[in-house]
């Protein structure tokens, strides 16, 4: 029979990773001779803004045809999690709660899917809703993300990820940058996220101890297969696993809302722009808070180029303030319309055509090349912007986030 076998919550900040279990746990079942693998593993990102994710705050599922009881599958499921998350990951010792559950067929399980994207479930609302369907968990927090992984569908993007052999963790990664650069030249545009050309580095590696060494993104995953092979490192992996996933999807706006650690979407108009240090603040005329931080990259210098006037949709993460009370943290932004630019400016001279200068107050203009003094209105006189009527992201991008430039 056909069942679902997810996880979460098996990484600690010193050490492992849910796709890394997962990835042992495969060839562990593999040897025990009751599942057959029936597709790729599932790497599903949850929402983002939640203030107690883990790391990439990430769940795994597995879907396996199975000859065997049910419980005995969970029995091995979860006494595999409970060896790696203390001899591993040492997840217990920072209060991480692993979770796991086991499931026949395809449970009716988007619409939590959906609610984990992109808001808060509650861990008793995950218990209740797998005792009503019949799925077998075991855990803690971490069956939130195990039941949302079950439920994904939509469209989905492939990552290959290396791990590092036991000895190399903790140990700063090498990679020559030429050859990340290069595959990501190669497989463009079935490739993405996997080079910097602002700042010229690589993102095929994470910056912790976890025994991740690197990740190459894409959509194709027989060319994922053959650019992992053009990587040029001094360090060989000891392994790698394809994972489908909703990473660059956009799955976080499935549902928007505007509570906080939800995801925001919605159009504003733009009543204030300030400038904090190098962050920009926007003030819309329906009262809420904007924050484009500088990390942002050109989002933040196009927000700073925004006028009272303009129309913005707006996506971005829900956080609460003691300040403000609710403030959206921008992650891209729609220019829907730009406000017209004018300045005042003095008018031209009556009889040459020369530019004027002010001849005092209340006393006119006087001409700068004749001479010619008059009085007359300023002018207005239309600015240019370099802001066009399109999207407008930011440089460094979410695990959820689309690249402007990617079909799926």
């Amino acid at each position: 029979m056909k069942v679902r076998i997810a996880f979460d919550d098996h990484d600690s900040p010193i050490y492992g990773c849910t796709t890394h279990f997962t990835a042992l746990f495969i060839e562990e079942i593999r040897k025990w001779g009751k599942v057959r693998l029936l597709d790729f593993p599932y790497l599903v990102r949850l929402n983002p803004n939640i203030p107690w994710k883990t790391r990439g705050n990430g769940s795994t599922m597995i879907v396996v045809d199975y000859r065997g009881e049910l419980d005995e599958l969970l029995d091995l499921a979860w006494n595999a999690s409970l060896e790696y998350v203390e001899e591993v990951s040492k997840a217990k010792l920072y209060d991480r709660k692993p979770g796991v559950a086991v499931g026949i067929g395809d449970p009716p399980l988007f619409e939590l899917y959906k609610k984990a994207v992109s808001d808060v479930v509650t861990l008793d609302y995950a218990f209740r809703l797998a005792s009503k369907l019949g799925i077998l968990v075991r855990g803690d927090r971490g069956v939130i993300g195990a039941l949302a992984a079950m439920g994904f569908s939509g469209p989905y993007t492939y990552e290959l990820l290396a791990y590092r052999r036991r000895e190399n963790w903790g140990r700063f990664r090498r990679v020559d940058p030429k050859s990340v650069k290069l595959i990501d030249v190669i497989g463009f545009p079935h490739t993405f996220s996997n080079y910097d050309y602002v700042e010229s580095k690589p993102l095929i590696m994470p910056h912790g101890n976890d025994p991740v060494f690197y990740g190459i993104r894409g959509t194709d995953p027989a060319l994922l297969e053959r650019l992992a092979g053009l990587i040029v490192s001094e360090e060989k992996p000891d392994f790698s696993r394809i994972f489908k996933t909703n990473q660059s999807t956009d799955a976080h706006l499935l549902s928007p809302r505007t509570r906080p650690y939800s995801t925001f979407d919605g159009i504003v108009e733009v009543k204030e722009v300030k400038r904090e240090g190098k962050d920009v603040n926007i003030w819309t005329s329906e009262g809420m808070l904007i924050f484009v931080f500088k990390e942002t990259g050109e989002l933040n210098q196009a927000a700073s180029l925004l006028e009272s006037g303009d129309v913005v949709r707006v996506i971005g993460a829900v956080k609460p303030s003691s300040r403000y009370g609710r403030v959206i943290e921008a992650e891209r932004f729609k220019l829907i319309s730009l406000r017209r630019r004018v300045s005042l400016a003095n008018p031209r001279c009556p009889i040459c055509g020369g530019s004027s200068e002010s001849a005092g107050r209340g006393k006119g203009f006087r001409c700068r090349k004749c001479g010619h003094s008059f009085s007359k209105e300023k002018v207005e006189v239309e600015r240019s912007t370099p802001l066009s009527l399109s999207w407008y992201y930011s440089r460094p991008l979410r695990h959820l986030s689309r690249p402007i430039f990617l079909r799926i």
